[in-house]
């Protein structure tokens, strides 16, 4: 059995993959714990909402029965922390980055101290979490990168990452949008590049975004039919499904299932973690989905207080936060920002999307969604209630969205990302050697083809 760390950075859209994986590799007998900027528990929320992140995402890997070490938050975060929630587009990406990337060096040489003090056989780490690359790199340790999809990486059809482009139009936004790439992407090499070099490590990958970070191993937790055609991904790079299964019944918010009422047209809306700070767009979203024949289970966030002084309708049931793994399936229609969890959990579950994009990966899920004919997409700053009202109409009355969600959830269900995940890197962690895929296997790995990937790499771990 072996010790692994997997590090991430403390929101809950970049903790939950790992989580599902920590918990399957605790219950097979290996020794998993998690490194995570964070704070002991405070007497009080802080505002805005975002910040109570540092807080409260160790706290949901605790109680899911995984140690945690809280490494020191770095300085520079309040400050993108409090402005990343009210803006969008290029600009929200590069407040972003500057968020993701605040605090870099010091925040690796604390993940060094823990691990000499508390060796680990392999790393398991967000993409976007550089201090935890750089610290495998520095230790020389095996590490695998897990993608929240496969949106970062290129293909023959794919537009500039976070332009928003319809997949596979190249329209005359397209050259624009490449520039805002090559910029963001230029600051971020330049970024890591210097912490690098305060670290004693080597320039990185010339292109930090597109290509897949680890050497060792890298996983999607998708699948290659929920993705527009992704290229130069190489053998070490896998899709394996969604890592949902151990997140499932283990959630510690109550929910009132029998308030959800048969024979109604359900609808679950949400903005995410982050971008939920957002009254004015709950009120347009609702107000278009208040009608009769339709319920409408809002998961709020920091917004729930402003709507409950607002709200009124019986058709509406407002909470800050609920169980989604549990209620997706009991809806028939999921409203949402465009977050890689709620979408990818929302296909899993076999259900349509309106999606209201604010920023980052959430255009380009918008455009994933109509390009797979699941959905439907609106501009949260331009759409109006009549829009939502359209758009809902076609939702509910045109079958090609919701025959296309349930096609696609029958690919999934032969997916298991968590025990594929979890089987690979036991293999990762025992060989200390790259998993490679067969020549000319498929890149989706179901259950049946984890024992011949690691047959061919060796055997199994």
């Amino acid at each position: 059995m072996s010790a692994i760390a997997f590090l991430c950075h403390p929101t809950v859209g970049h903790v939950n993959g790992l989580l599902s994986i920590a918990r399957q590799m605790g219950a097979e007998g290996h020794s998993p714990r998690f490194l995570i900027p964070g704070a002991p528990p405070l007497p009080f929320r802080l505002r805005p909402d975002v910040l109570n992140n540092v807080v409260d995402v160790p706290l949901i890997v605790e109680r899911a029965g995984v140690p945690v070490t809280r490494l020191k938050p770095a300085l520079g975060v309040v400050m993108h922390a409090l402005v990343l929630p009210w803006t969008s587009g290029y600009t929200e990406m590069r407040r972003a980055q500057a968020l993701f990337t605040s605090g870099m060096v010091g925040t690796t040489r604390h993940i060094l101290r823990s691990l000499e003090q508390q060796p680990v056989d392999a790393l398991v780490v967000d993409f976007f979490f550089h201090p935890g690359l750089f610290a495998a790199e520095k230790l020389g340790l095996p590490f695998v990168s897990l993608y929240h999809s496969g949106l970062p990486f290129r293909g023959p059809q794919v537009p500039p990452f976070g332009s928003g482009l319809p997949i596979g139009d190249r329209g005359p936004a397209w050259e624009p949008a490449e520039a805002e790439e090559r910029a963001l992407v230029g600051g971020l090499r330049a970024k890591l590049d210097a912490a690098r070099r305060a670290l004693g490590l080597p320039p990185g990958a010339e292109d930090p975004v597109r290509t897949p970070v680890s050497p060792w191993l890298n996983l999607i937790p998708s699948h290659e039919r929920i993705e527009a055609p992704r290229d130069g991904l190489g053998r070490n790079t896998a899709f394996i499904g969604p890592c949902t299964s151990t997140r499932r019944g283990a959630a510690s918010e109550p929910f009132p299932f029998e308030k959800l009422e048969e024979g109604t047209f359900k609808v679950y809306v949400s903005l995410g973690t982050v971008f939920n700070s957002r009254p004015d767009v709950f009120l347009k979203l609702i107000e278009g989905l208040d009608q009769p024949g339709v319920q409408v289970v809002v998961s709020a966030g920091a917004s729930q207080p402003t709507l409950a002084s607002k709200v009124k309708s019986e058709r509406v049931l407002l909470f800050r936060r609920v169980p989604q793994l549990e209620l997706l399936p009991r809806m028939d229609l999921v409203v949402g920002h465009g977050g890689n969890n709620s979408t990818n959990e929302t296909l899993a579950a076999g259900k349509p999307l309106l999606v209201v994009p604010v920023g980052g990966e959430q255009h380009d899920n918008a455009r994933r969604v109509e390009y797979l004919g699941v959905g439907l997409s609106l501009g949260f700053k331009t759409m109006t209630v009549e829009d939502v009202r359209r758009a809902v109409a076609r939702l509910r009355t045109e079958p090609h969205f919701a025959e296309k969600a349930r096609e696609l959830k029958g690919h999934l269900d032969r997916t298991d990302g968590t025990r594929t995940a979890a089987a690979l890197i036991a293999h990762l962690a025992k060989r200390k050697a790259p998993v490679l895929l067969p020549e000319g296997a498929p890149r989706t790995l179901h259950p049946d083809d984890v024992a011949p990937v690691l047959a061919a790499n060796g055997g199994a771990a």
